[in-house]
């Protein structure tokens, strides 16, 4: 594919390896419940995806049907319930620590900074966190707004979760983690692509082969990490 740009190149690996776009996987995410957006995002970070849904699964045993359009209030709620972060992690969540540096929080302490930080913000629901985070003309400031408030929380600096968080909301978007950058570096040859220029690149091809962006995302991260796309 000489003289092919970056964008050719990846939408040419896309064609070549996700199989039909009719078959791709829809992921549902949780467009009612921003306490499992907050969830799952933050316990994804390095992490198998079934260890994922199984701390959200037990969030859904503790919540029983309400979790399914939980805000911030019921899930900083069920801290309480539970006495606090570390208990919150042995019976819903797990042990993990939010990054690999010593004296690292938990990934719970986490969630339950951020849940604090949007409530105190008066983002609660999951609706005003699509409504706050939609990249649309207009709405810079207030999603950069939202950005800075989910980024200061430990170990979210690079702002993966916070997009990925907004996907499972319910906004097309691209989680540029080490799986898609694997694909997409790969795919156009480069070995020094940032998180943002790949998550610029993969909404770019998803416009390209007439999909959402969080199809084609989810689409290159079942590829990468083995999984069926379909």
């Amino acid at each position: 594919m000489s003289g092919a740009t970056d964008l050719d190149k990846l939408a040419g690996a896309c064609r070549d390896q996700l199989g039909p776009q009719s078959e791709w996987f829809r992921p549902n995410g949780y467009p009612d419940s921003l306490a499992l957006c907050i969830i799952d995002s933050i316990q994804s970070t390095g992490a198998h995806y079934n260890s994922v849904l199984n701390v959200v699964n037990r969030y859904r045993e503790l919540r029983a049907d309400a979790a399914a359009t939980d805000g911030t209030a019921e899930l900083l709620a069920s801290f309480d319930q539970l006495g606090g972060a570390r208990n919150w992690a042995k019976k819903v969540g797990n042990f993990k620590a939010a990054s690999t540096k010593r004296g690292a929080s938990l990934k719970a302490d986490v969630m339950h900074d951020v849940a604090q930080k949007l409530h105190d913000a008066g983002i609660r629901m999951s609706a005003q966190f699509r409504e706050h985070g939609e990249l649309a003309a207009g709405n810079e400031d207030r999603r950069a707004a939202l950005k800075k408030l989910w980024t200061s929380a430990e170990a979210q600096r690079s702002g993966i979760t916070f997009e990925y968080a907004l996907m499972l909301a319910g906004l097309p978007g691209v989680k540029s983690d080490r799986m898609v950058l694997r694909f997409v570096s790969t795919a156009i040859g480069r070995s020094d692509l940032t998180p943002t220029t790949c998550a610029t690149l993969v909404r770019d091809a998803a416009d390209h082969l007439g999909v959402d962006a969080t199809t084609l995302d989810h689409a290159i991260w079942r590829k990468a990490s083995g999984r069926a796309n379909n």
